[in-house]
């Protein structure tokens, strides 16, 4: 697991050697943002996750605030450890407790207390820009940190932005090497400015351990900081409001996801559509005001959204306008084997 970190620190360290203009501006970018990493080490929890072998290790994570907030990867925690130990950058040790889960985008929050304020004076005199989502281009740079190896020395990986949106509409893709050991630590562009928090996600599974087999093979995944930020996502954590999926209940035709139209195929008995009167024919037209012509648009706006979200859809049957609001839930078990868009 740990073989393609150590070759990626390695010939970081080898580029850092030579002076150049690239490796130095590389090195000030991951420098601006160490200081606000954190180490994670967990101890104690379950060996296994299901048919899955879990081990105790060390993770990163991401110090958001003065009030001890730190944001970091869900996957650390499948296995519910004993205790948690963070290591700031001044060299402090602190107990941590869980504040709360988003099994959405796979975040949890952690929360410890009583940090040095003098520490935090310093630290958050500045801040690291947050890049707007729109600003990120496919192509450009970037730099996945963290600091699970050494809380001194980051482990870092070069790569470039694969594509935005990815995972339904909930993560920057990026080909650097994102796995286990940076789980939990961050995306940056090659100023030092912010772009998400890295995570595994999968398209095609919401079990816990799902993406993070993609680690070795080009495919990192992170949730932007834009949308962290959000009330729904950050505000909520803070008040211990673990959040999940929120399901609708439609379907589309099969294995037309991608390129069929925003025709309702089949709806879920007894689902938040079913109970908005949403039929089988409906075509959606918009979703909160905002038009779309296909399934695949239909899909990236319900899939980031939460249970407990209120969605009002435009929809045209039989040629007459439609308007349905339903509240997403969470599925149930059986629900969750259904291909439905949830």
């Amino acid at each position: 697991m740990y073989r393609l970190f150590f070759v990626c620190l390695f010939i970081s360290n080898i580029a850092f050697s030579f002076g150049d203009d690239d490796s130095l501006q590389t090195r000030q970018a991951v420098y601006s943002v160490a200081p606000f990493l954190v180490r994670i080490d967990t101890i104690g929890g379950h060996e296994k996750i299901g048919d899955e072998l879990v081990n105790e290790g060390a993770g990163s994570g991401f110090l958001l605030d003065r009030q001890g907030f730190v944001l970091t990867s869900a996957f650390h925690f499948l296995h519910e450890p004993a205790s948690i130990l963070l290591q700031f950058s001044d060299g402090t040790k602190k107990v941590a407790r869980k504040a709360a889960t988003d099994l959405n985008r796979m975040l949890t929050l952690l929360k410890v207390e009583n940090l040095n304020d003098d520490f935090l004076n310093n630290l958050f005199a500045t801040s690291p820009e947050i890049r707007t989502k729109n600003s990120v281009l496919t192509g450009e740079s970037c730099i996945a940190v963290g600091v699970a190896l050494s809380r001194d020395e980051p482990n870092i990986a070069l790569g470039i932005i694969s594509g935005n949106n990815r995972i339904w509409g909930k993560a920057f893709q990026t080909d650097a090497a994102v796995g286990p050991n940076n789980y939990g630590g961050v995306l940056i562009d090659r100023q030092g400015k912010l772009l998400g928090l890295l995570v595994p996600l999968s398209m095609t599974s919401d079990e816990l351990t799902a993406g993070a087999e993609m680690y070795d093979a080009g495919v990192g995944l992170a949730i932007p900081f834009e949308d962290i930020q959000k009330e729904t996502i950050i505000g909520k954590l803070k008040k211990g409001n673990d959040l999940k999926s929120g399901f609708a209940g439609i379907q589309f035709k099969e294995n037309r996801i991608f390129i069929g139209e925003a025709v309702i195929d089949a709806v879920q008995p007894d689902s938040p559509a079913a109970q908005a009167g949403i039929k089988i024919g409906d075509r959606i037209t918009a979703i909160d005001g905002n038009p779309v012509e296909s399934a695949l648009q239909v899909t990236m706006n319900l899939r980031p959204r939460y249970a407990g979200e209120t969605v009002t859809l435009q929809l045209l049957r039989e040629g007459q306008e439609k308007t349905a609001a339903l509240t997403l839930s969470t599925p149930t078990k059986k629900e969750k084997k259904e291909p439905l868009i949830d």
